[in-house]
């Protein structure tokens, strides 16, 4: 009997201690947050995913703009709809048979799949196929074929003044190269000469009307440049360049997708020596194209996820968002069906979307608001379904910790695992809205804002970490 009471007496001091312990981690990680600079929004959860015990939080429970962090998103659902051995497949069908003459009679249709993987290579090895296949001649159309996805190429709520940007870059069906091209803007010979553009890869045809002067700035400020629409070029350059200036570095995302695959396309039949009797076309003909003369695969998804976490692809990540949309509803991928397909297949398996609004799968719309909560949800149930089987922890570079981070004006998060000592996961989701100091600032002062709000991060995955025994996710 004494023992037995000895016994009871031991486990009630072990967690009237675990008690203490656990709520000076709470009160750390609230300190914490009460120093969150004034007028920022915040939508904060840590959970155990085992017990699905909530750790701690604080609006967990308010939508607000994720960025980047809405990746973890898609990539829990891609995973779990399309499966690891997906890879995209881009070919070449022909309606009739190829002759013995190596001529393809008819029409002949160039099959995009959203793959956003593809580049330019990937269509010269095409064409390499249809020579190796002795074919010197299409008699008919060539049709460029992008009806896989329909609606728009960019999600609404993206910032009109980084369209021209390669991180915004449209997530069509037809993607080569991440549709961007690059360049180097170079000052005149003298003041007042024209400034001069030179391309990484002129045989894409892709340009910008390039309109900039070499000249000192006349308000006395830094020379910069401008980029605006043009029907005929990708973009038009306007501004100046100081003629001491050392060349800039230009990246423009593609802005007339179709043009620019026709265009190269023609280049490449020219390149190889095949006679292309009839037009490129951009369209699906009402045809039917039953021989397939050349085909391409991306790698397996796993590869094609590490842009999305590693690098934040937005392109990947839209494009890979649109294809389970299309695989999965039966209907042209899109934004919409995307989300439609994430909303019911993640819902139906315990993620809580509530009022939430998904727009896209980046996180690079602003129409995006979701919680933290919904968030941890996803992450909850990644872990449920892989643990550290996913490509995301298998892959990880630090064993303690992985987490996807979101960055846009005035907007930072992060929602991933911390592992401490006893290799049980906290799951949690960080997200930060509203965040501006008091303006007029100076750059200074910006820096040292910045490094406030990374430092409160490091110091919140530093508490996580050491946290892990005393917030009792030990026992099972």
């Amino acid at each position: 009997m004494r023992r037995v009471i000895r016994l009871l007496t031991f486990l009630g001091l072990l967690c009237a201690f675990t008690t203490v312990a656990a709520d000076a981690v709470v009160t750390r990680l609230e300190n914490l947050v009460s120093e969150l600079p004034e007028g920022s929004v915040y939508s904060i959860q840590v959970r155990d995913p085992i017990k699905g015990k909530v750790l701690f939080e604080q609006g967990a429970h308010l939508n607000l703009i994720p960025a980047s962090t809405l990746k973890v998103l898609t990539a829990t659902l891609a995973y779990d709809a399309l499966g690891q051995e997906f890879r995209y497949s881009t070919h070449i069908a022909s309606e009739n048979k190829v002759t013995g003459k190596g001529v393809v009679n008819g029409a002949v249709m160039l099959s995009f799949s959203g793959d956003p993987s593809l580049k330019r290579e990937h269509l010269n090895d095409l064409v390499v196929q249809l020579k190796e296949n002795k074919i010197d001649t299409i008699a008919g159309d060539l049709w460029l074929d992008g009806a896989v996805y329909s609606g728009y190429d960019r999600a609404g709520g993206v910032s009109w003044d980084d369209l021209n940007i390669c991180f915004a870059a449209p997530a069509a069906a037809m993607i080569l190269d991440r549709n961007c091209f690059y360049g180097w803007l170079k000052p005149g010979k003298k003041e007042g000469d024209p400034a001069i553009m030179e391309y990484d890869r002129p045989e894409w045809n892709l340009e910008v009307d390039n309109r900039v002067v070499t000249q000192k700035s006349p308000d006395e400020e830094r020379c910069t440049q401008k980029v605006r629409p043009s029907a005929e070029y990708e973009y038009e350059l306007q501004g100046c360049i100081a003629p001491e200036s050392r060349p800039l570095r230009m990246a423009f995302s593609v802005s007339n997708v179709e043009r620019a695959v026709e265009r190269f396309m023609y280049g490449l039949l020219e390149q190889h020596d095949i006679s292309l009797k009839g037009r490129i076309i951009a369209g699906r003909p009402e045809l039917n194209m039953p021989y397939t003369i050349a085909e391409h695969h991306s790698q397996p998804l796993p590869e094609l996820l590490r842009p999305v976490l590693e690098d934040s692809d937005n392109l990947y990540s839209d494009s890979i968002l649109k294809t389970v949309g299309r695989q999965t509803s039966g209907k042209a991928g899109s934004y919409e069906t995307g989300i439609e397909s994430a909303r019911t297949l993640l819902g139906n398996k315990g993620v809580g979307f509530g009022s939430s609004r998904l727009v896209d799968g980046s996180g690079l719309s602003r129409y995006n608001f979701i919680s933290a909560a919904t968030l941890v949800d996803i992450l909850m149930l990644g872990w449920k379904q892989w643990g550290e089987e996913s490509p995301w922890l298998n892959q990880r570079k630090r064993k303690e910790q992985w987490f996807k981070t979101g960055y846009m004006s005035g907007v930072r998060s992060m929602a991933g695992y911390v592992f401490p000592d006893n290799g049980r996961p906290l799951v949690f989701a960080v997200i930060l809205n509203g965040l501006m100091p008091p303006l007029p600032a100076t750059d200074k002062e910006m820096r040292a804002f910045r490094q406030d709000i990374r430092a409160f991060h490091r110091s919140f995955l530093k508490v996580l970490g050491d946290s892990g025994k005393t917030l009792d996710i030990s026992a099972k």
